[in-house]
């Protein structure tokens, strides 16, 4: 049976893998306040949905009848949990703007003539790998067939700030929206992905090609397998970040608790002083073996610099014998070397079913498959211009086992 996953699940993990492990395995049960920007945009799709669904039975609703359906939808017992976190706003000025923002989409696309509406609020599930082990699954707003035969995945956003283009040409999410829709409806052969940004009355188009779609298909399968070898190992550290203030675990979350303690401002059965006095004792040595470690490598840039202009490998003292190595290799470069060259790499890696070993360590495609010769001759052409050189530097030491006294200082 596939594993499940969504681009909102992968973002959890990514943003804090302890949150992840909350929420999606253990399903701690918290109080969850209601943001109110989640409930403006669930407002505001819910009128939109309405809005599109009498027009596809011939009906089109007035600019009033829009407005009333989004304002009595505000009108719920949740009312009262909505959560406002911007300082000097109510709910009420949240109200207002997507009344301001339906109403300006309404005066400025009626009568609503663009195509025809394939899907609505549509839930799509589709297999992200040729093997069928993970699905992706999510929510498109609107599915649309223009008069000129474009098929257009739209996405409706009451966000406060307007992204850039290059931002929706490389969107994960719509990118696999796309998938999604040529996975459920393969004679669409053109589509185009749009987001209304209703606030600003603006809307981004983007065409995404095949090579973008494989590379954003490749990275969220990439993420996934990093999910999946969390989960065998049951690893989910926390990941400590301003995102911490408005995490719903916070209470729960090991990163925090003890914080929280010394402020007696939750119940414990631990002993909180002593943790305090041991967290202390270690952040004095970590302090001392940074300095330590900083001094070392100052050390080792000076030594590499002697040993080159002296034309000598080995330095002896009273205490022993420093011994340095000097190397050049080929390589395929990492993700730091250069990241467009990266993800090359990667994808070439998955063509050649490799895409599990890459993941786990990317130089393994060189050590175990290219230098050994065991990849096709057409596949080991394309990856010969990745090459590069890297120079390796090393240090070893040799400490003699009786050496005399050394006064090292405080």
């Amino acid at each position: 049976m596939a594993t499940a996953y969504s681009k909102s699940k992968i973002e959890t993990f990514k943003n804090c893998p302890r949150q992840y492990k909350f929420q999606y395995i253990e399903r701690a049960v918290v109080e969850k306040p209601v943001s109110v920007e989640n409930f403006l945009g669930s407002a505001v799709h819910y009128a939109l949905e309405k809005l599109y669904n009498f027009k596809m039975n011939t009906r089109l609703l007035s600019k009033e009848e829009l407005l009333e359906l989004y304002r009595k939808y505000w009108e719920t017992p949740e009312k009262d949990k909505i959560k406002v976190t911007r300082e000097g706003l109510g709910v009420d000025d949240y109200i207002r703007v997507g009344s301001e923002a339906l109403a300006q989409y309404y005066d400025k696309n009626a009568p609503f003539e663009d195509g025809t509406s394939v899907a609505l609020e549509k839930k799509i599930t589709f297999p992200l790998d040729p093997e069928g082990r993970f699905t992706i699954s999510g929510v498109i707003d609107r599915i649309c067939r223009r008069h000129d035969g474009v098929t257009e995945i739209i996405d409706y956003k009451t966000n406060v700030s307007l992204p850039t283009q290059q931002t929706l040409d490389n969107d994960t999410q719509m990118g696999l929206y796309q998938l999604g829709v040529k996975y459920l409806w393969p004679d669409f052969k053109e589509i185009q992905v749009r987001q209304v940004f209703l606030r600003h009355g603006v809307s981004l188009t983007a065409v995404m090609n095949d090579d973008k779609l494989e590379e954003i298909r490749y990275r969220a399968f990439q993420d996934i397998l990093e999910i999946e070898k969390v989960r065998r190992d049951d690893a989910f550290p926390p990941h400590e970040s301003p995102l911490c203030d408005w995490c719903v675990y916070y209470e729960l979350c090991p990163a925090k608790r003890h914080r929280l303690s010394l402020d007696d401002d939750l119940g414990v059965e631990f002993d909180k002083e002593a943790g305090k006095e041991l967290a202390q004792k270690y952040l004095e040595l970590s302090r001392k073996k940074k300095i330590l470690e900083a001094e070392l490598e100052a050390m080792k840039d000076d030594i590499f610099k002697f040993c080159e202009q002296a034309d000598i490998t080995t330095l002896v003292s009273a205490l022993g014998s420093v011994k340095i190595t000097v190397s050049e290799k080929e390589a395929f470069p990492t993700k730091t070397d250069d990241e467009r060259a990266f993800y090359d790499l990667a994808l070439l890696a998955r063509q050649a079913g490799l895409e599990e070993c890459f993941k786990l360590d990317s130089g393994i495609l060189y050590k175990e498959f290219y230098a050994r010769e065991k990849l096709p001759e057409d596949l080991k052409r394309k990856l010969e211009k990745f090459l590069i050189k890297k120079v390796q530097k090393s240090i070893r030491t040799s400490i003699k086992k009786e050496v005399p006294d050394i006064d090292f200082g405080e």
